[in-house]
């Protein structure tokens, strides 16, 4: 792979479920201060799909731009550096970050430390640090790396979620609802919700009725329902977390809760063909509280001011490695390989046909 010309899986912009292949020659150098990297392996999450989604009005295609319509998805990764004209990066180190659904990318790396560097491409130094940044790995691939892959982005989702409605007080409710339940999202969320310094008296799932079994037995939540069950929620403060997108879920929600309801939080699309692609849009009508976008991003920059690196980065991991061994209990992880199983699996996130017990690492 490492001389072979870089393959790029694109979709179209306005239709995720238009895909293609486009192969492009590697060009003959490499500028000074950049390296080229090989793409290991990455995750493909219902996440990604989101990023997909929310392409232009949150700005995910801008990361790794393409033209004429089509987009590259971003997902999370491990690379290996194939070319280097940068003074303290070497020809096989390895990297973990955000890279494109593409076999190689090139990068500009500043800010290098021992254990970390920032992209600085043009085009991506107004785009948010967190997507920017790339971890060096010291050490060979391990057996800990897939679970990593699969669970760190959205794990970091519900960590900075759980510590803002922390922060929020949860805006003087007794009970939090989430939606797509079933989700890696949800479920961590749950994880940190239920926590010893919870912020409500009760954490509610919601999902599909073909998925109860399995939420109930992650234990993450004190209380299951289906999306039927709406009536069996006691009306009383509330706020609701929008993981799934679906906008007849979150009408109905508002709908029983009403005055009750005093925070709809919009976080995702896991259920993507039943969403509106813009998180930020208003929805005239509902009763209740508008719903409102969190973007983790800033949520993360608000708190390394006030952790400071250290401090966040060490707080993340401990709870990370918490809900990673409660993970390894309900999560399978499967492993695929070459360009077909890219597509493959690609059109199972897209179409929801992945059980919700398993998860997809793709090598290339």
């Amino acid at each position: 792979m490492n001389n072979s010309d870089p393959a790029h899986f694109l979709v179209r912009r306005d239709d995720p479920r238009t895909v293609r292949w486009r192969r492009e020659p590697r060009p003959p150098s490499l500028p000074e201060g950049e390296i080229e990297v090989l793409v290991d392996k990455f995750a493909l999450t219902a996440n990604n799909i989101t990023y997909a989604r929310l392409g232009d009005s949150g700005g995910y295609w801008d990361f790794f731009p393409r033209a004429d319509g089509w987009g590259s998805v971003p997902v999370w990764g491990y690379g290996r550096v194939i070319a280097s004209r940068h003074g303290t990066i070497a020809v096989g180190e390895r990297i973990y970050g955000y890279f494109p659904m593409s076999s190689h990318l090139r990068l500009a790396p500043r800010n290098v430390t021992a254990r970390r560097f920032l992209d600085g491409a043009g085009h991506r130094r107004e785009l948010p640090s967190t997507y920017n940044e790339y971890t060096r790995v010291a050490e060979p691939e391990t057996d800990r790396e897939n679970p990593h892959l699969v669970l760190r982005p959205l794990f970091s989702l519900s960590f900075f979620l759980a510590d803002w409605l922390q922060q929020q007080r949860a805006f003087g409710a007794e009970q939090i609802l989430i939606s797509s339940a079933s989700s890696k999202t949800a479920l961590g969320l749950g994880f940190m919700l239920t926590s010893e310094e919870r912020p409500v008296g009760e954490v509610i799932g919601l999902t599909a009725r073909a998925n109860r079994r399995f939420v109930e037995s992650t234990g993450l939540y004190d209380t299951v329902l289906c999306y039927s069950d709406l009536d069996k929620v006691r009306c009383r403060p509330s706020v609701y977390v929008d993981i799934s997108g679906n906008q007849r879920s979150r009408a109905a929600v508002h709908l029983h809760l009403g005055d009750n309801l005093r925070h709809s939080c919009r976080v995702g699309f896991a259920h993507w063909d039943a969403a509106s692609s813009n998180l930020r849009g208003q929805e005239p009508g509902l009763p209740g509280p508008p719903p409102t976008l969190f973007f983790a991003p800033d949520h993360i920059l608000a708190r390394r001011r006030a952790w400071g690196g250290q401090r966040l980065a060490e707080t993340v991991r401990d709870h990370s490695a918490r809900f990673y061994r409660h993970a390894a209990r309900w999560l399978e992880i499967r492993s695929s390989r070459g360009e077909e199983a890219v597509e493959r699996v690609y059109r199972e996130v897209l179409e929801g046909r992945v059980r919700v017990d398993q998860a997809n690492v793709l090598y290339w």
